[in-house]
């Protein structure tokens, strides 16, 4: 993958990490994934055309995602 496009991942994943991180705090633990689920395919929708290969774009932006979050912890 090159630069560019790697950067625009990671881009949206920050977006879509702040966003889910916002949206759970003060809800249920029953309500988690169905708001992660959400707003993931929310986000999913901006990168359409970004990842190459065989993965779906919304398993891209769920490993960025996760790259992200363990970065900033």
């Amino acid at each position: 993958m090159d630069a560019p496009t790697e950067n625009a991942l990671r881009s949206v994943a920050r977006s879509c990490r702040k966003e889910i991180i916002s949206a759970k705090k003060g809800k249920p633990k029953s309500e988690h994934d169905r708001i992660t689920t959400l707003l993931l395919d929310k986000y999913t929708k901006l990168i359409t055309a970004l990842p190459p290969g065989n993965f779906t774009t919304k398993r891209w932006l769920t490993y960025y995602v996760r790259v992200v979050d363990k970065e900033m912890k």
